[in-house]
């Protein structure tokens, strides 16, 4: 069984968990929410995970642990998670970890942590324009969306340290920028638009107390996801519409979301201005 929060019975938790999941519970039971928090989480309803997942993990053949990757239905793409440069910084290594939205420049955390955009001292920066100047493909042949693989995610010096002018992507979650710019595009390809009943999933990974978490409500109150109490972290791991003409899925170790759909939809990912989307023909 389940709180309001999502959270579990203490009589369901492992006994070195206990103490951290009474903590948290009572911290939840004391907060007062904000106008923001208050109104997304009124917008949402908790869901049955194991039901409403089963489709899911039936069509992508895994547990859903880290997310449900599905196939090409008939078509995808895999949006380029956003990175940001400023040019006035060196290019010398931070020696710390700097996503978007995390600490490390003059950023703009959000208790959410998802991705904010950092600052008006930086501008985005593709990834097929960081590839262009070291020479590496966008994505590795064979491979998911990996910051890591190019070599302009780390400086030439020994330590392979951060660079000072790069924030990079932040790993199993879209930045709010991207996040909100999809969900306009899914809402104008969805039957009802913005009235259209979707469904969000949360993997298990994302929860130190591993329960997965499956809300539903309606597309066009998925902007103000980031603002619901009960999800700290990270964008969902996966979100459809009722009828599953569609899913997106973003990996909880991976730098890329995908979307799969029609080819109208996939068509549109693609050539939308302000996302960086493609198709990986070794992941469809």
């Amino acid at each position: 069984m389940q709180d309001v929060y999502g959270l579990p019975d203490l009589a369901e938790v492992p006994p070195a968990l206990r103490s951290i999941l009474a903590a948290d519970k009572a911290e939840r039971a004391a907060r007062v929410l904000t106008p923001e928090e208050a109104a997304s989480f009124a917008n949402w309803a908790r869901v049955p995970a194991e039901t409403e997942t089963r489709w899911l993990a039936a069509l992508s053949g895994d547990d859903g642990f880290l997310g449900f990757e599905p196939p090409a239905r008939p078509d995808s793409a895999w949006i380029l998670h956003a990175m940001c440069e400023d040019p006035r910084r060196p290019a010398t290594p931070a020696g710390t970890d700097t996503g978007i939205g995390t600490e490390g420049a003059d950023d703009c955390d959000d208790e959410t942590d998802w991705a904010a955009h950092p600052g008006p001292d930086w501008q985005r920066v593709c990834w097929s324009e960081l590839a262009e100047r070291s020479g590496d493909a966008i994505v590795e042949e064979g491979s998911y969306p990996d910051r890591y693989q190019l070599r302009s995610w780390h400086s030439r010096s020994k330590g392979h340290n951060w660079r000072d002018d790069i924030l990079w992507s932040n790993e199993g979650s879209l930045d709010w920028e991207t996040w909100h710019r999809l969900i306009d595009l899914l809402i104008e390809h969805s039957p009802d638009g913005p009235d259209t009943r979707c469904l969000v999933h949360f993997c298990r990974n994302m929860f130190y107390y591993h329960v997965p978490t499956v809300l539903t409500g309606r597309l066009g109150d998925a902007h103000g996801l980031h603002h619901h109490p009960d999800l700290m972290a990270y964008s969902p791991s996966n979100i459809w519409p009722a009828d599953r003409t569609w899913i997106a899925f973003t990996h909880f170790d991976l730098h890329g979301t995908k979307v799969a759909g029609p080819t109208p939809l996939i068509e549109a990912l693609l050539n939308a201005p302000g996302l960086e989307a493609l198709r990986l023909p070794w992941k469809p």
